[in-house]
Order: structure tokens, then sequence, then C-alpha cells
């Protein structure tokens, strides 16, 4: 059952993350034993990176949502992240072949208060989680972490564009021929989120949401803000061609861990 807004007693900063794991990620998982978030980008997995930038975060609990493979993935990651002083916590999603807002939904259980939401096959300079921990996202609404920098994103076409109007999300998706910022797939949330994605899974005849619909659905009430990461650099992992490129962008921003597994 979905808990009320009240229901939750944290309305401070962050000290919980969500990543989303659940996805087939076929482009980049050629093989029916690929497993994306667990290819390698210097030296650490794509998400066993982010579990570890988060700890210096001050984030205490990371809820990964699975869905493919998920005992491979869980096992991987119980072995990968035991040095990593955060508690690990695994929900999975029977529904991982639709859309990642009901993955979302899936973690609902676990969230005490504000939480930040990533994807597994993102990576981020450690500067930028880092600040993400730091911001108290409107209440009833969320922040997205968005890019302006429109001349350095490495896939245009597949990134998911946004308009940004004084401040607040007025529009979002890949398909958006005018706007000003592209999303970096990295949120602070309250537990707002989860209302506005169960009213999106309502209106569905298959029970089904995107996390971009319940974004939606937060914009309508003028709840959706944005956050500027300014300089901060990202990148989205989705094929062999962002992989290389993830590569060159770990060597630019290593974290501590990923310098002492170089070595």
């Amino acid at each position: 059952m979905l808990k009320h807004v009240n229901d939750y007693t944290d309305a401070g900063l962050p000290d919980q993350a969500i990543i989303l794991a659940a996805g087939l990620g076929s482009r980049l998982a050629k093989t029916a034993d690929d497993i994306k978030p667990l290819k390698m980008v210097g030296g650490l997995s794509l998400i066993q990176r982010n579990i570890e930038l988060l700890s210096q975060t001050g984030i205490k609990e990371v809820i990964i949502v699975t869905g493919y493979h998920a005992d491979v993935l869980e096992a991987a990651l119980r072995r990968d992240c035991a040095h990593v002083d955060v508690t690990l916590r695994f929900r999975f999603n029977p529904d991982y072949r639709k859309s990642n807002g009901l993955s979302v939904l899936c973690a609902q259980p676990l969230i005490r208060g504000n939480f930040l939401l990533m994807m597994a096959d993102h990576i981020f300079e450690p500067a930028m989680l880092a600040q993400a921990a730091t911001i108290r996202p409107p209440g009833h609404g969320a922040v997205l972490c968005v890019d302006y920098k429109l001349d350095s994103i490495f896939d245009m076409d597949d990134a998911t564009k946004v308009v940004v109007d004084d401040g607040r999300i007025s529009a979002i998706g890949k398909g958006l021929s005018t706007y000003n910022a592209i999303d970096t797939g990295l949120f602070v949330c309250t537990p707002a989120l989860f209302t506005a994605l169960q009213e999106a899974a309502n209106r569905s005849p298959a029970s089904d949401c995107s996390l971009s619909e319940g974004i939606a659905t937060l914009m309508q009430g003028g709840r959706m803000m944005s956050h500027d990461i300014g300089d901060q650099q990202w990148q989205d992992v989705d094929d062999e061609m962002m992989l290389q490129q993830a590569e060159r962008f770990v060597g630019a921003h290593p974290s501590p861990r990923t310098v002492a597994i170089s070595a």
C-alpha cells in the first residue's frame, strides 16, 4: 500500500538513494548473460562506482531496484561493495519489462523521507553527486539536475530534453524540438513522487507508468524544480560508443577508489 506523504518523518536532506537497475539494457548488453549495470568502466562496474560515490556524500542507504538477472546483480554487489560504508537494500520489480516508473514505485516501502534517485547506467563527476546530496527539494515536489551545456552532450538524439522556465521544469521528453537543458538522470525527490507515479499508473490501461509521467504530474502542480549543474560533468552509458566515452570520462574525473584499482 502506498504510504501517505505525511507518513514520512524526514523532511530534510536526503540520506537515502534509489538506483534503478531493473531493465534489459539491450543496446549495451548484447548477450543473455550480459548485465548492463555490471559493465566495467575504469576498474569498477557502472553501478558499483555510483554506490561508492554515494557513500562519500553522506548517503547512508542505497536501495537498488532489480529485475533482469536480479540474483546475479545482487550477488555481485554484495560481494563487490562489502567494503563500502553504506547499507544496500534490494527490491525486485517483477514488471521490469514495463516502464521505469514502476521500478521507482517498487522502492517506495523502504523510503523514509527525501531521497536521491538515479539510473544505474549514468556516471557522474564526484562533486556532482556531493552537491545533489545538499539539495532540499520543494515541499511535495522534486528537483531534476539539468545540464545547460548543450554542445557537450555526447548523444543528443538519445538525450531527454527539458524546458526550464525560471527554475521550474515545464516540459520534458526525448522528442522535444525546443528545449534549453538536458535531463542528467539525477533527481532529489520528496515522497510526493510516489503519489504522482501511482496516479499515472492508475490512468494507464496496462497499469504502467514512466518516470517522465510522474515528473509531468509534478510539473502540472508547479512542484518540479531544476538545479543547474554548471561545469560539472556526467555521462549516460547506453551503447559501446558511450562506454568508450565513459572510460575517458572516468580518466578525467576519477574517484579515489578508481585510482586505487587502476594503479
